[in-house]
């Protein structure tokens, strides 16, 4: 079983959900236990899905990357409506963006080597 506080993807989405508690602590009520919620509740499926991933088999880590990846995807839609909404200032938003740009380089690159590995 691998270890995941070594896993540099681990570390990074553990951080990105930390914050996003901190930021959804401060949402306007109507929105904080509707889109709050779904924002974290994405965040622990990507966080989940890299944590199983990291454990399985080379063969079988594909599917729970791919997981990780949708949801990630779904993750920063929420977080992009929550802007639009004036829920998160600009510069909450950029350096979130910033968290995603280096997530979502790790999952690709993740997601490239599995699928190689399943071939």
């Amino acid at each position: 079983m691998g270890s995941t506080n070594n896993l540099p993807l681990y570390r990074s989405v553990y951080k990105l959900l930390i914050d996003l508690y901190s930021l959804i602590s401060n949402f306007k009520k109507e929105y904080k236990y509707t889109l709050g919620q779904s924002i974290t509740d994405c965040a622990w499926v990507v966080l989940d899905s890299v944590i199983i991933a990291n454990t399985l088999p080379n063969l079988k880590k594909k599917e729970y990357i791919l997981k990780a990846s949708n949801h990630f995807d779904m993750l920063k839609t929420r977080i992009r409506v929550a802007h639009e909404l004036k829920l998160i200032d600009n510069r909450r938003y950029t350096f979130i963006v910033n968290q995603f740009e280096e997530i979502g380089k790790m999952l690709n690159g993740w997601y490239r080597w599995s699928s190689k590995a399943q071939s």
